[in-house]
């Protein structure tokens, strides 16, 4: 018998959170393009921490972990974020 993620009373806690729902923890409802560079900053650290904290939660409990794909998605991201800002005549 195969166990599911979802079946784990934590799943919660070990699902992948995309990167703009994370740095919407740090910034609200300010869009990553239009934040100043030291709130794009914060918000960038606190999706690597979601990220590697979910990673050691998933091996913690026996699960699989794409983090290479979430570190890809978050950086992907974060690069089109970069390209809209300076697009806008951000910084």
């Amino acid at each position: 018998m195969s166990r599911s993620i979802k079946d784990h009373p934590f799943y919660p806690r070990l699902a992948v959170v995309p990167a703009g729902e994370a740095a919407s923890w740090v910034l609200g409802a300010t869009p990553i393009e239009e934040a100043g560079k030291k709130d794009r900053m914060t918000a960038f650290r606190r999706i690597a921490k979601r990220i590697m904290g979910g990673r050691e939660e998933r091996a913690k409990y026996g699960f699989n972990s794409d983090t290479n794909g979430e570190i890809a998605r978050a950086m992907e991201w974060a690069f089109q974020a970069g390209q809209k800002s300076v697009k806008n005549g951000g910084t």
